[in-house]
């Protein structure tokens, strides 16, 4: 496997496995079998929200992860925060879906994503020392407010000693954090990586984003999540975490272990674009989809599926669909089917480590293609969208995943049938 790291760019392909999967989400807790389960269900988690009060405005869903008491020690319950709560639960879960006891596996990596990080602490913090001045900044809630405190909590609780890493770009942070985790294996700096990405949903990040219009509905239209649909008018937060356990080929091999998928080939990068604005349309070169297919030493007519960010944004999803008709308007026989999985759990980094996830579990292992259930009428014609709770797919060769962040970062990975 190799890699180039220049100018925020990173390719890779080769030999590193997907061979353990956690995940904390709206749709459920469990491995990959779980997982698997509740996406070919297809029934949307996305809920009114119920642990807080949303107001008298017109923001009310969310996909909520609920009670996560059973699958904690009371110390934990006790002393950590829900964000490295959920860090903490999917971590494990992903070592026990691999066959990995805790403490076993030497030199065990982690790299963890997050779009916000513990804001519940930071709030808590800052609350602190405005009602009591400095008597009221709390030592035991500081080192939440830090961006790796979920990566540390993890860490610590599945004894990773290998390298650590925190990502941190809204939008693409759980897709980003797989692609480092791959990079630490092919420089042979990790035998194994735990990966993928983290956010939970409080009442104060809740209630600006509304206010800001980052979420659904904006204007007068209905709230919910409808990606790529006439209908959108933004998205859906969410909540969660969802990680998965990345080997060597080699080294999975050796021990016996069960492999969902390859990666067989990962690139990311920029478009050129104003902070926090989406690139015009002259600007959006789909190169890093490219590379990443070449690094898989596939063309696009190969590939079967993607999974891409769809978040119900109508300016970002028109932008991603622009990346995905630069790629495959020439692409010989028919196109991917295109998904997203935001309306099914709500929009937030653990949906990163989610989307690998659930192309790993359900399509490359299982052949199936979790589909758009609501999805009435496309924003655009000419792409081929996968309608419906479930799409069956069997004998995938090739899944795409694409994630687009507003700023331009992009990352795209290829998912092959395991060796």
């Amino acid at each position: 496997m190799g890699n180039v790291a220049a100018r925020g760019r990173w390719d890779a392909a080769g030999a590193v496995v997907i061979t353990g999967v956690g995940s904390v989400s709206a749709l459920g807790i469990g491995g990959g079998a779980s997982l698997a389960a509740a996406l070919v269900r297809g029934v949307p988690a996305i809920r009114p929200v119920q642990a807080f009060s949303t107001g008298h405005g017109p923001h009310r869903l969310g996909g909520e992860v609920g009670d996560l008491t059973p699958h904690l020690t009371a110390d934990e319950v006790r002393r950590l925060s829900r964000a490295s709560q959920l860090a903490v639960v999917a971590c494990r879960l992903a070592l026990a879906d691999a066959g990995i006891d805790v403490g076993t596996l030497p030199g065990l990596g982690l790299v963890l994503g997050s779009a916000y990080g513990d804001f519940r602490s930071s709030e808590a913090f800052a609350l602190g020392y405005l009602t009591r001045g400095p008597l009221g900044l709390s030592p035991m809630a500081f080192p939440n407010t830090v961006m790796n405190a979920m990566a540390a909590h993890a860490a610590i609780a599945v004894a990773a000693q290998g390298p650590m890493l925190t990502v941190n770009q809204a939008g693409i942070a759980g897709e980003l954090a797989v692609v480092r985790a791959a990079g630490f294996i092919a420089a042979g700096r990790a035998p194994a990586v735990l990966a993928g990405g983290v956010d939970d949903l409080c009442p104060i990040l809740y209630r600006e984003l509304g206010r800001l219009g980052a979420i659904s509905p904006r204007g007068s239209g209905p709230e919910g999540c409808w990606p790529f649909d006439r209908r959108a008018n933004g998205t859906v937060v969410g909540e969660g975490a969802t990680v998965l356990l990345l080997e060597a080929a080699d080294a999975a091999r050796a021990r016996g272990a069960r492999v969902y998928a390859t990666l067989a080939g990962i690139a990311s990068g920029n478009l050129p674009a104003a902070p926090h604005a989406l690139p015009p349309r002259r600007r959006r070169d789909p190169a890093v989809v490219r590379r990443a297919l070449a690094a898989a030493g596939i063309g696009p007519d190969a590939v079967d599926a993607a999974y891409l960010t769809g978040t119900g944004d109508p300016a970002q999803d028109a932008c991603e669909l622009d990346l995905m008709a630069g790629v495959f308007d020439g692409a010989v026989g028919r196109r991917p089917l295109l998904t997203s999985l935001t309306p099914l759990a709500g929009e937030h980094a653990g949906m990163g480590g989610l989307r690998v996830a659930a192309a790993a579990v359900a399509t490359v292992a299982g052949g199936e293609l979790p589909g758009l259930p609501d999805l009435a009428v496309p924003a655009r014609e000419g792409f081929a969208f996968a309608r419906g709770p479930v799409v069956p797919l069997p004998g995938a060769r090739a899944v795409l995943l694409h994630a687009l962040a507003r700023g331009g970062g992009h990352a795209a990975l290829v998912l092959g049938r395991a060796a």
